[in-house]
């Protein structure tokens, strides 16, 4: 009898563990975007022969401790964007992460240039994800990073 009151405890206890540990792993529904800087409006980018260099956009990525950092090189504004600076906001569906950066509220200048636009998304646990940019010049831009 002893034995199966303590194995019953035994069970109980390594499911209450189990539910403890499930109810502090973190949920990817509630990463949010935080610290968002850019380096403003870079100067037009010619090379020695006096031709434009290459403005392809492209995403840099680091991750430490539940915070994903994002540069997204070369994103494409309007001059004028300084005035309201830039928005971003992310949708998470699962394992894909939908990230717009937007304008925010300013006023429209007729010219447009390029920015390296730095942001963090907190509150990510391990995984991996596929990033879907919204924002690029070009249909969606998407990757998948594991970490």
């Amino acid at each position: 009898m002893k034995k199966k009151i303590i194995m019953t405890m035994a069970v109980i206890l390594i499911a209450a563990g189990l539910a403890a540990m499930g109810s502090c792993q973190k949920d990817p529904s509630k990463a949010r975007v935080q610290n968002i800087s850019n380096n403003g409006c870079k100067p037009e980018m010619t090379d020695d022969k006096g031709g434009e260099n290459d403005a392809r956009e492209w995403v840099e990525l680091s991750y430490d401790s539940g915070v994903l950092r994002v540069c997204h090189h070369n994103l494409t504004v309007n001059c004028a964007f300084k005035v309201g600076g830039i928005d971003v906001d992310i949708q998470v569906d699962g394992d894909t992460i939908t990230i717009n950066e937007y304008e925010h509220d300013g006023p429209i200048a007729d010219c447009i240039c390029h920015t390296d636009n730095v942001f963090e998304i907190a509150n990510l646990p391990h995984g991996i994800y596929t990033l879907v940019f919204n924002s690029w010049d070009t249909p969606p831009y998407t990757c998948t990073y594991g970490f």
